[in-house]
């Protein structure tokens, strides 16, 4: 099994961590983790440059967007030539504990794609997916791009996995939203404003619409809730955890402090993070 980390230079910090925290945790090599960025992929500079429809709107996708990666997901299908299996997943997701390899052992009798159920309504949660890329070959990122800026192809229902014929179920353990259990194998701090390392920091992302034409941020600012600046993580556990993996990445010279302090400087990182690894 192959495993991917999808990534762009705004998260790289946390895909690096990423990285190790599979690493150390599992059977699977640095050659067997790769991480992939969207800069790397000429295709998606052309996603950048027109609208695409998005919960039938047509908008334009800022290139500065930290999440300006996530159509890379469709795109590893093609860089395994389309043979083998293979792990795909976002740069805010940790290997919390052994037992990655369980995933080898999955079939794909009933489809070619697992992902665990999304919050929403007929919706699945692609930002952790096992891929059998051998009966993946409609998915080509060159043509859902084309579909997108055409209108033929809403980002949501494809991000959501519902243009899909069938998608086979993960447990939540495999993908778990912002939360450590006892069985959570795979962490994800999906809430992009308490991700432990942007507290404090603009947020540079997509904010959904109400009801898919009212600006959600103006309303919740109304009622105390700032959706344009990141905060502490609710649960402490999970920034304990993060901290620690990243404190580990600086000890194994796998992070540098140059990287922390670039990061810090374009605002990828929260100020005070070199204050709160003294702890670590």
């Amino acid at each position: 099994m192959k495993i991917f980390i999808t990534s762009n230079e705004n998260q790289l910090i946390g895909a690096k961590v990423a990285k190790n925290s599979i690493v150390r945790r599992s059977k699977y090599s640095e050659e067997d983790v790769q991480i992939i960025l969207e800069s790397s992929v000429p295709q998606l500079s052309h996603f950048f440059s027109k609208p695409y429809l998005r919960k039938g709107r047509m908008m334009t996708f800022d290139k500065n967007d930290m999440q300006s990666f996530t159509l890379l997901r469709f795109y590893i299908p093609e860089l395994m030539g389309y043979q083998g299996r293979a792990l795909v997943m976002d740069p805010d997701i940790f290997l919390i504990r052994n037992g990655l390899e369980q995933l080898e052992k999955f079939d794909f009798d009933s489809s070619p794609i697992y992902a665990r159920k999304g919050l929403q309504k007929n919706s699945w949660g692609s930002s952790v997916l096992l891929l059998s890329c051998n009966s993946l070959k409609h998915w080509s990122l060159k043509s859902f791009i084309e579909g997108l800026h055409q209108g033929h192809i809403d980002y949501d229902d494809l991000i959501n996995l519902r243009l899909e014929k069938s998608v086979a179920s993960l447990e939540t353990k495999w993908n778990e939203f912002d939360d450590i259990k006892q069985d959570t194998l795979l962490l994800h701090t999906t809430e992009k404003l308490t991700q432990p390392w942007r507290a404090g920091l603009k947020l540079n992302s997509f904010i959904p619409p109400l009801l898919k034409f009212i600006p959600r941020a103006p309303i919740y600012k109304i009622f105390g809730k700032d959706l344009t600046v990141g905060r502490e993580h609710p649960n402490p556990e999970v920034s304990k955890f993060f901290f620690s993996e990243l404190s580990n990445c600086i000890e194994e010279n796998i992070i540098s402090i140059g990287e922390i302090d670039s990061g810090i400087e374009k605002k990828f990182l929260r100020q005070d993070l070199k204050d709160k690894l003294k702890s670590y």
